[in-house]
């Protein structure tokens, strides 16, 4: 985030450079008090009168100016802030949900949206107030001690209830935020996975879940509230009081001769604006919380995102090796030692029982998770020395779990890139489902999203979702369980589109259970506990399995 603060500082420096205006600007009323009773009054000159009433309008005109321009230069700041957060948080939060240790930065937009909102409001003026109001209490005391001494005892004490709002109310947003997050998180699952929850008679359970946590952050946000209005209305108290006092003060002052009613009104009118910026503050104090916490996590995720660069690499032939593959998760090894060698143009099948390691094995190969122990070359290069970004072209991926985007068939196949429509065609063709889509309502152009995506059963968004792994020039294309929702029509067509990748050079790797399918790959390769159990030509590790199958009936 620092070098975002940066590039924001002009704004602050701008606004920190007219507050110095302003706040000088802001004694143009307790002058003009002070020259009414002490000049004015006295003298009883009109010609006086008038002047310094001029010369007050034209002073409060500039300090309406002024504010006004530091108003709209913090909403500048705001924006700015927006545009330049919320393109690399929302690319970080999508690396970090793809990534092994996830953070769970969710709400990382969320927070962005928070930060602009704080700078475009009214609650950042007091940083840019509070420094001067001790140089209003210095004024104070140029006029009388006393008074000065009053309005200090008055600064302290409302200090003091603002530290304790603070101390009573901190710990207790920041849960009530993270409760809140949870909370959210329920509520988008349950929406997501609304089907099953129905069928399966889940909702009242999970509105119950939902209801205690909500609960808490209800209460955890009551109990601070409770605190911080307590303390705000303590602070509005004892502000009454210093205006009584502060004139007591100076009406006792005055009938000594020690002091003028000029002086006296004057002092209590700087002394509100010494006390204004401290009271903004604790008015404002939960937003200030809020934002400082969503400045923290945005910090925390954008620090990946300051690691150089990687190198640019030619572009991808699809020589895959990979060299003893280990990963643990929480003490609890996934994979051992996972050695195999794939030349461009070869397709492996991927096989093994459940919960044996495959899906977790291609992650690693696409470099979504790191290996711990060995590592996954392409083309020599270890994969994460590869700029993802650049790499993606030439990667296909279709996971288990489809998820097709708000946008247009054709926005989907071009990975919601710009669209290439003869590549488009091209892809769609290979992945068989050209006809298909020809036949919906608008083609290509047909929107998926919302309830629109129910046009759409879910092997026609397997294949969509194929043509998408497909589309442009992959040189390494891995599909988990790519047939799971497929009918015979759609099996045939993607076997034809295994034989066309394997035509054109591209390295696939082919996760599956049904044993049809693995007719067309060169080698197999079988996990059993996270570790290799058979690796070889795709002949040889049948016979292999053919024998142990029949082994048991001949001893």
């Amino acid at each position: 985030m620092r070098r975002f603060l940066v590039k924001w500082l002009k704004y602050f420096f701008f606004a920190g450079f007219f507050s110095l205006f302003i706040n000088l600007l802001y004694l143009t009323f307790p002058i003009y008090m002070l020259a009414i009773y002490d000049r004015v009054l006295t003298s009883y000159s009109m010609p006086t009168l008038m002047t310094i009433t001029a010369a007050a309008l034209f002073a409060l005109f500039i300090f309406g100016l002024l504010d006004f321009l530091r108003s709209r230069l913090l909403v500048m700041a705001g924006v700015d802030m927006d545009k330049s957060l919320s393109q690399p948080v929302f690319t970080e939060m999508v690396k970090d949900a793809a990534g092994l240790q996830k953070k769970g930065y969710g709400q990382g937009l969320k927070d962005v949206n928070q930060l602009r909102n704080y700078f475009a409001g009214n609650a950042i003026f007091f940083f840019f107030d509070i420094p001067w109001s001790p140089v209003f209490l210095a004024i104070i005391y140029i006029m009388h001690p006393l008074m000065g001494m009053v309005a200090t005892g008055g600064a302290i004490a409302v200090i003091i209830l603002g530290v304790a709002q603070e101390l009573l109310t901190r710990k207790k947003l920041t849960l009530a935020n993270q409760e809140n997050g949870r909370a959210q998180a329920l509520v988008s699952a349950a929406l997501r996975n609304s089907e099953s929850v129905r069928t399966m008679g889940m909702l009242p359970g999970i509105v119950n879940h939902w209801h205690g946590t909500n609960q808490q952050v209800i209460d955890l946000q009551t109990s601070a509230s409770r605190h911080a209005g307590l303390l705000q209305s303590a602070t509005k108290a004892i502000n009454s009081s210093m205006q009584v006092l502060i004139y007591g003060v100076g009406a006792w002052l005055t009938l000594k001769n020690e002091c003028t009613a000029g002086i006296m009104i004057s002092s209590s009118i700087i002394m509100g604006r010494a006390l204004q910026p401290i009271q903004q503050g604790m008015a404002s104090w939960k937003m200030t919380v809020e934002a400082r916490g969503a400045y923290k996590r945005l910090n925390e995720l954008l620090k990946s995102s300051q690691v150089a660069k990687p190198m640019d690499l030619p572009v991808p032939k699809g020589k895959l090796d990979a060299e003893a593959i280990t990963l643990a998760i929480e003490g609890r090894y996934i994979l051992k030692n996972i050695s195999f060698a794939l030349n461009p143009g070869e397709i492996l099948g991927l096989i093994g029982p459940s919960a044996s390691g495959k899906t977790t094995l291609a992650r690693v190969v696409l470099g979504l998770w790191p290996s711990m122990g060995g590592k996954v070359r392409l083309d020599g290069a270890d994969i994460f020395q590869w700029d993802h970004e650049e790499l993606g072209q030439y990667m296909g991926y279709l996971p288990q779990d489809v998820e097709l985007f708000p946008g247009t068939i054709k926005d989907n196949i071009a990975r919601m890139g710009e669209v290439d429509s003869d590549k488009v065609v091209e892809a769609a063709q290979k992945a068989g489902v050209h006809e298909l889509v020809l036949q919906l309502p608008q083609g290509y152009d047909t929107y998926i999203g919302g309830a629109a995506a129910q046009i759409l059963s879910g092997g026609q968004r397997q294949r969509i979702a194929l043509a998408r792994a497909i589309y442009g020039s992959p040189k390494l294309v891995l599909l988990d369980e790519p047939n799971s929702n497929l009918d015979d029509v759609g099996e045939q067509a993607l076997m034809f589109s295994l034989q066309a990748l394997k035509q054109e050079g591209v390295t696939t790797i082919l996760i599956t259970h049904k044993p049809g399918i693995l007719s067309c790959v060169d080698k197999i390769l079988l996990l059993k506990e996270g570790q290799v159990a058979m690796f070889g030509p795709a002949q040889d590790v049948f016979k292999a399995l053919s024998g142990q199958a029949v082994k048991p009936s001949g001893s």
